[in-house]
């Protein structure tokens, strides 16, 4: 008689996590991660409490792929390069990111969402540029940039504006995003000087 094979919990996730990444997390079922296992479904119910805390895992790894989105050098300019992680995160890895807007993980997503903001004022902040912005300024700035990003990633991910469909290459929304920041960054420098 063959042998079965054992599956650890980290197994279950990382095939949960590649059947959303493909097909979202709507697709989600024991029979989706058993195929991609290879397996039947008896090794996922033995293993786990419930689908919906598999599904958790993978809303909290989505995080995590944005932030590596946001930490990375696309410009050299961090606040546009976290703005355009996210805008790159909502074309390339489309499931991930309307997971992390899903209202069924709502007590996740805000958690994490509060998270990443802080860490992205951090970051902002041991920029050179924001050196000297009061933490409120900083969080102002990253929140205006914020509905900037968040609206280009929404549009892009929807595929619903033709202008924005129409960047087919990371150049292409790189330049655009560059752009539109500089207008941005304009209008968020005469706020601040009004402040002051």
């Amino acid at each position: 008689m063959a042998r079965r094979k054992q599956f650890a919990i980290q197994d279950i996730h990382e095939a949960a996590f590649q059947v959303v990444r493909k097909n979202g997390i709507q697709n989600l079922t024991a029979r989706a991660i058993a195929r991609k296992m290879k397996s039947s479904t008896m090794p996922i119910y033995s293993c786990v409490n419930s689908l919906r805390e598999v599904e958790e895992t993978v809303v909290r790894r989505a995080w995590k792929v944005l932030e590596a989105y946001q930490s990375r050098s696309w410009t050299a300019d961090v606040f546009v390069d976290m703005g355009l992680g996210y805008v790159l995160f909502s074309k390339e890895e489309k499931y991930l990111f309307q997971c992390i807007h899903a209202e069924s993980y709502e007590a996740i997503n805000t958690r994490q969402s509060e998270r990443n903001f802080d860490a992205s004022v951090n970051r902002l902040l041991e920029n050179p540029m924001f050196q000297n912005i009061p933490r409120q300024v900083a969080e102002k700035i990253l929140f205006h940039g914020f509905l900037f990003s968040h609206g280009f990633a929404s549009l892009l991910n929807s595929g619903m504006s033709t202008v924005v469909r129409s960047l087919n290459s990371e150049a292409a929304i790189i330049n655009l995003f560059k752009e539109a920041s500089a207008f941005s960054w304009k209008g968020l420098r005469s706020a601040m000087d009004w402040l002051d």
